[in-house]
């Protein structure tokens, strides 16, 4: 693929993703813009050594699915069928529960997997100012997915030194977090 048209697929993807997530806050006092979160979670994943044009296009895409109108469908024919079962495993469907949902995780690609550590820790970060009820129950959460991602390893594979160098650097943030989150402490 060239380069050219590799960044006209990027620029697709920010442009669908401000206009399906225009209007969007997310949780919590500050109602902050929504399209800033995948935009976060794609910086974050630009960070690593190994990616690829289809993780750029589905971390910018990643709540798509779950937060819009947008189909699943059409967001494959737009970007092809890669981008597509990228998003899907990133998608929770709204009929399974989180424990049903991290098992499968085991399965993803490296760079589901690095997009959704990604998702993790920005989420973490921005979630200081909600609600400490609503809160701790979002750290129970995602420890279940640090958890299976933490398991999922598949070890050799390039990148995936990178992965549990993210997953360490993560899972330390959650156990820094859940320590203030419950104990009220800074230390």
């Amino acid at each position: 693929m060239n380069e050219n048209n590799s960044f006209a697929r990027i620029k697709k993807a920010i442009l669908l993703a401000k206009k399906f997530h225009a209007g969007q806050v997310r949780k919590g006092p500050k109602r902050e813009v929504f399209f800033n979160h995948p935009r976060r979670v794609c910086k974050c994943y630009l960070a690593f050594k190994h990616r690829t044009v289809s993780g750029v296009i589905a971390s910018l895409c990643h709540d798509l699915i779950e937060d819009t109108p947008l189909s699943i469908e059409k967001l494959g024919g737009m970007f092809g069928p890669q981008v597509r079962k990228m998003v899907s495993d990133l998608t929770k469907p709204r009929n399974i529960s989180s424990d049903e949902y991290a098992a499968g995780m085991g399965h993803w690609s490296l760079d589901v997997r690095k997009i959704k550590l990604c998702d993790i820790e920005v989420n973490i970060l921005r979630s200081r100012h909600i609600r400490s009820e609503q809160r701790i129950s979002m750290l129970v959460k995602w420890k279940k997915y640090l958890t299976e991602l933490g398991e999922s390893s598949h070890g050799g594979l390039p990148g995936e030194t990178e992965v549990m160098q993210k997953w360490s650097a993560v899972n330390k943030l959650h156990a820094d977090e859940w320590r203030r989150q419950t104990t009220g402490s800074d230390q």
